[in-house]
C-alpha cells in the first residue's frame, strides 16, 4: 500500500461553491492542513452554542485539491483516508459524490477507484458542514483538523488498517504475539497469497521474530490469515519503558511481491479485577489520570504532531500516567504521542447514544452509523499500546434504560468485543440530573431547592431520590461492561463492594478540589482502579465552568447564581491543571503532592479577596497565585496557603519566621497563613519529624522593563507540520516575570514560517488567536509558529508599546522522513 500525505496545498473557500473548480476563485486561499477555519473567526455574543461552544460560531467550508493520478495507477484500488473531518463531510471527486461522513471525530475512507482518471487531473472537492448550531457541549472547530492521506494499492491487497498485533502471553521472556492480517480482493478470481511477516525493534531496526501465513481470499471478498509469533527476549512496553515494536506485512503471490503494509505496536500484558485492580504487565497500577478534549489550545481544534506530543507530554512530566479521550476518539497523532511516553489511554466512542443533548448533535446518526463509527476508529486504533479501555460513551441520557438504553448498551460492548477481545469495555455514569422518566425526573429536581452546598456543580450533584434510585436503573445498564465509569459518583465508593461484589470502578471524572478525597478513595479500595480529573489541560467551550467569584458576605446567596451564568465573552472552561497554553496553574502542583510530591508551593491569595466570601463553581479552585507581587496592596492583609504532604510548614517573609502550620495528608495537604503583604522574599519550608525538607521561595517583581522570548525548541523542520512553541514573558529590570503585566502585544513571524497562533489562557477575551495581537496574562503569551515547506530561517518578533521589541531567529530545516 503507498501512503502519500496529502495535507499541502488545498484551495479554501468559506461556504460550498456552487461552480466547477476555478483556476483563480475569488474567494480561495491556499492553506495547509491541519485546518480549522473556526478558530480564525472572532466570537460573537450571540452565537447560537452560546457560552458551550465558547461564543463562537460554526459554518461550512470546501477543501479543493487537483491530483495527479500517475498513469500506472490505472486498475489500482485508490481511497483517500481522513483521519478526522468536523463535521457532515461530503467528498466529491471530477462532480461525483464518492461519500459522506457525518461524526466528526471518527476516520474514514473515501474510495475514490470508480471515477479516478490516471493520467489526468483529478479534482477533489471535500465539503465540511458545521453550520447547523449547536451540535456540541463545547467548541469543535470545524474543518479538515486532521491529516488527509492517499492510499494506493493493487486489487488484491491488504487492507487499510488490517494488520492487528496483541500478545498472547510471555514464558520466560519470550513474548507470543498474535498477528492478524486482512486481505482483501477485489477481482473476480479467488487467489491464494502468502503473508510474510517480519517483526523488529522500531529503535535500531533489529529483527526480533517473523512469521508466515497461507490466505485464500474468496472473490470479492476478505479473508484473515492470523499466525502467532514467538519474540526471544521481549521487551515490553511500560509506562516508564514504552517500546515499541514494528511489523511488516508483505502480501505474495507466485513468487512477487503484490503488496505491503507496517504498523507499530507494544508487546505487554493486561489485566482487571476486583482484587488486583488494573494490572499491567503483571502488576497493579493505579490509574493517574486527565480528561481531556480534541482541541489543542489556542490553536483550535487543528492537530498536529507536535501540539499532540507536547500537551501529552505536560501532563506526563507533572505525574500523570493516564489520559481519557473526552468524549470522542482522538488523532492518531495523540494516540502516537500516548505510546513513545508512556501514557496510558481510555479511548472513548460518544458523548451521546439516540437521545440529543443539543439539537444538532451525533444523536441525529447515531442509529444508522454507530457500528461503522466504532469499527473505523478501533481498527485504526486497537495496535496502540497505550490504549487500556475502550468506552462506548459518556453520561448518555439512555443510562437508567430510557429509549432501550439497556439494550443499547449491551449491542455496543458486544461490538466492541468483536473487534478487539483484548481490552475491557466501559462507560461513564453519572447521578439522574437527566436519563430518568417525566415523574421519576420531577422528584429528583424537587430535591434541588436546598441542594447541598459541597455540590460538584449545578447538574452533577446527587439527591437524596437519586441516591435511592440510582443502582436500580443503572444496574442493568452497566452490566455489560468490564469497568464502570462513575462521574462524581465518590458518594458511592465505600458501598460498592457490598452492593456490586464484581464490580470494577474507574472515577472517570472528578473534582480539583476535592481530588485528595478522591485519590484517598482510589488508594484504599482495590476494586477502584484510577481517578481522572475534569479537566486536566483548558479548552474552549463550556466557558466558565470553574469560575471563582469574590463577594462581601452579606451578598453570597444572591451571587451565588452567577456561578451558573457565563455571559459573553467568556470563552474557556477554566478548570484545569493546565491553562489553555498549557502553563501550569496552582492546583496542578497540589495535585502532584497528593499524588505523593514531597515538594512544597505557595499559594498567594490577592489581598483584593481578602475578607470577602468566595464561591466556586463545582470545578472551580480558589483564585491564588505562584506569586508575592500585589503592588498597591502594601500593608493589607493576605492569605497565604502552602501546599505540602509534610507535618508542618514555616512560611518566612524578608528573613523573619510567622510560624509554622500543620499541614500534610491531616490538613488536606495545606497549610494556611494569614499575613500582611511587604515586598520582598517569602519563603515556605516543610518539616517532617522536625527535619527540613523541601522549600519553595516567591521574590516580589519591579515595573515591567522589557520582554523574553523562551522557545520550546531551537528549530523546525520543512514538513508543514513542525511547531516551535515560544513562552513570551513581560520582564522587570532582574529578568523577572511580572505576574500581573497585562499589556497589548503584537507578534509578527517573517521568513519561511508562519504564525500559527498567539494567545493566552484568559478565560474571557474578545481577542482572536490567529491575528497577532494579543494581551499579555499574567504576565505571559504563548506564540506558536509553524514552519512550511521551504528551508531557510524565520523572525519572530514581538513588541509591547513602551518597551524594546524582542526577535528571536528560528531555522527550518530540510525534512527527512523519519527523523523528526
Amino acid at each position: 500500500m503507498l501512503r502519500i500525505n496529502l495535507d499541502r496545498n488545498w484551495e479554501f473557500e468559506n461556504g460550498k461553491p456552487d461552480h466547477i473548480h476555478r483556476k483563480e476563485a475569488e474567494q480561495a486561499r491556499i492553506v495547509h492542513l491541519p485546518h480549522d477555519f473556526t478558530i480564525e473567526t472572532d466570537t460573537w455574543a450571540d452565537a447560537p452554542g452560546g457560552s458551550a461552544t465558547g461564543y463562537y460560531v460554526g459554518g461550512i467550508g470546501t477543501y479543493t485539491k487537483m491530483l495527479d493520478i500517475p498513469k500506472e495507477a490505472e486498475g489500482k484500488k485508490i481511497l483517500v483516508e481522513f483521519d478526522g473531518a468536523f463535521m457532515n463531510t461530503t467528498v466529491v471527486l471530477n462532480g461525483h459524490t464518492v461519500a459522506k461522513h457525518h461524526y466528526g471525530y471518527t476516520p474514514f475512507h473515501a474510495d475514490l477507484t470508480p471515477y479516478i482518471r490516471p493520467g489526468r487531473a483529478n479534482r477533489l472537492a471535500v465539503t465540511v458542514n458545521n453550520a447547523a448550531q449547536p451540535n456540541s457541549r463545547w467548541y469543535t472547530g470545524s474543518g479538515l483538523y486532521r491529516h488527509v492521506d492517499l492510499l494506493t494499492s493493487p486489487n488484491l491487497h491488504i487492507v487499510p488498517w488490517g494488520i492487528y498485533a496483541h500478545t498472547s502471553h510471555i514464558v520466560n521472556g519470550t513474548a507470543f504475539v498474535i498477528v492478524e492480517t486482512t486481505v482483501e480482493n477485489h477481482s473476480d478470481t479467488p487467489a491464494n497469497v502468502l503473508v510474510n511477516l517480519k517483526l523488529e525493534k522500531e529503535s535500531g531496526g533489529l529483527e526480533a521474530g517473523s512469521g508466515r501465513v497461507q490466505v485464500y481470499v474468496p472473490a470479492a471478498g476478505k479473508a484473515v490469515g492470523r499466525v502467532t509469533v514467538a519474540v526471544d527476549n521481549a521487551e515490553l512496553w511500560d509506562i516508564d519503558s514504552p517500546v515499541l515494536y514494528r511489523i511488516t506485512a508483505c502480501l505474495n503471490g507466485r513468487e512477487r511481491l503484490l503488496d505491503s503494509d507496517r504498523t507499530l505496536f507494544g508487546i505487554r500484558t493486561l489485566s482487571v479485577d476486583v482484587k488486583n485492580g488494573l494490572m499491567l504487565n503483571g502488576r497493579t497500577v493505579k490509574l493517574k489520570g486527565g480528561c481531556v478534549h480534541h482541541d489543542q489550545g489556542i490553536l483550535g481544534a487543528a492537530s498536529y504532531r507536535d501540539s499532540e506530543y507536547r500537551k501529552m507530554k505536560l501532563h506526563k512530566d507533572n505525574g500523570y500516567n493516564a489520559i481519557r479521550c473526552a468524549h470522542n476518539p482522538p488523532s492518531r497523532d495523540m494516540l502516537d504521542a500516548c505510546d513513545r511516553l508512556g501514557l496510558l489511554v481510555i479511548n472513548e466512542a460518544f458523548d451521546m447514544w439516540t437521545m440529543e443533548k443539543k439539537p444538532h448533535d451525533y444523536s441525529l446518526y447515531f442509529e444508522e452509523n454507530w457500528k461503522s463509527d466504532i469499527e473505523a476508529f478501533m481498527l485504526r486504533d486497537r495496535n496502540h499500546p497505550s490504549i487500556i479501555m475502550w468506552s462506548t460513551g459518556n453520561e448518555v441520557n439512555e443510562r437508567g434504560g430510557l429509549s432501550g438504553g439497556y439494550e443499547w448498551a449491551a449491542q455496543l460492548a458486544a461490538w466492541v468485543r468483536k473487534l478487539d477481545p483484548t481490552r475491557p469495555v466501559t462507560n461513564a455514569v453519572c447521578t439522574f440530573f437527566s436519563g430518568l422518566e417525566d415523574e421519576d425526573q420531577e422528584r429528583f429536581y424537587d430535591d434541588l431547592k436546598n441542594p447541598p452546598k459541597e455540590s460538584a456543580g449545578f447538574v452533577n450533584f446527587d439527591t437524596e431520590f437519586g441516591k435511592q434510585v440510582w443502582g436500580k436503573y443503572t444496574e442493568a445498564f452497566c452490566a455489560p461492561l468490564d469497568i464502570v465509569g462513575y462521574n462524581y459518583l465518590i458518594h458511592q465508593f465505600d458501598d460498592a463492594a457490598s452492593t456490586y461484589p464484581n464490580r470494577v470502578i474507574c472515577s472517570s471524572e472528578s473534582i480539583a478540589r476535592d481530588m485528595d478525597k478522591y485519590w484517598e478513595g482510589v488508594e484504599r479500595h482495590p476494586y477502584i482502579i484510577g481517578d481522572f480529573n475534569w479537566t486536566s489541560f483548558d479548552y474552549i467551550g463550556e466557558a466558565g465552568l470553574g469560575k471563582s467569584l469574590y463577594t462581601e458576605p452579606d451578598k453570597a446567596d444572591e451571587q451565588r447564581k452567577k456561578l451558573h451564568e457565563s455571559p459573553y465573552p467568556w470563552r474557556l472552561s477554566y478548570d484545569a491543571d493546565f491553562d489553555l497554553c498549557g502553563f501550569a496553574r496552582p492546583q496542578l502542583a497540589y495535585r502532584r503532592i497528593v499524588w505523593g510530591s514531597d515538594e512544597t508551593f505557595i499559594a498567594s491569595h490577592r489581598p483584593e479577596n481578602y475578607g470577602k466570601t468566595e464561591l466556586l463553581s463545582g470545578w472551580g479552585w480558589t483564585d491564588c497565585e505562584h506569586a508575592w507581587s500585589w503592588n498597591g496592596y502594601e500593608g493589607e492583609p493576605a492569605t497565604v496557603d502552602v501546599y505540602s504532604a509534610a507535618e508542618e510548614v514555616e512560611l518566612i517573609l524578608n528573613g523573619i519566621s510567622l510560624g509554622r502550620q500543620p499541614a500534610g495528608k491531616g490538613n488536606r495537604f495545606k497549610a494556611r497563613f494569614v499575613l500582611s503583604f511587604m515586598p520582598g522574599t517569602l519563603e515556605a519550608v516543610s518539616y517532617v519529624k522536625g527535619i527540613k525538607g523541601s522549600s519553595d521561595v516567591l521574590h516580589s517583581t519591579g515595573e515591567a522593563a522589557g520582554i523574553r522570548i523562551i522557545p520550546e525548541k531551537k528549530e523546525l523542520v520543512a514538513d508543514g507540520q513542525s511547531l516551535c512553541y515560544a513562552v513570551v514573558e513581560i520582564i522587570d529590570a532582574a529578568g523577572n516575570c511580572v505576574p500581573e503585566a497585562s499589556l497589548l502585544s503584537t507578534a509578527r513571524v517573517e521568513g519561511v514560517a508562519t504564525l500559527a497562533a498567539f494567545g493566552t489562557g484568559r478565560p474571557r477575551t474578545t481577542e482572536n488567536y490567529t491575528k497577532g495581537q494579543f494581551t499579555s496574562f499574567k504576565g505571559r503569551l504563548l506564540a506558536i509558529v509553524r514552519a512550511g515547506y521551504e528551508i531557510g530561517f524565520s523572525t519572530l518578533t514581538v513588541s509591547v508599546d513602551g518597551l524594546e521589541p524582542v526577535s528571536l531567529e528560528i531555522p527550518v530545516n530540510k525534512y527527512t522522513e523519519g527523523l523528526n
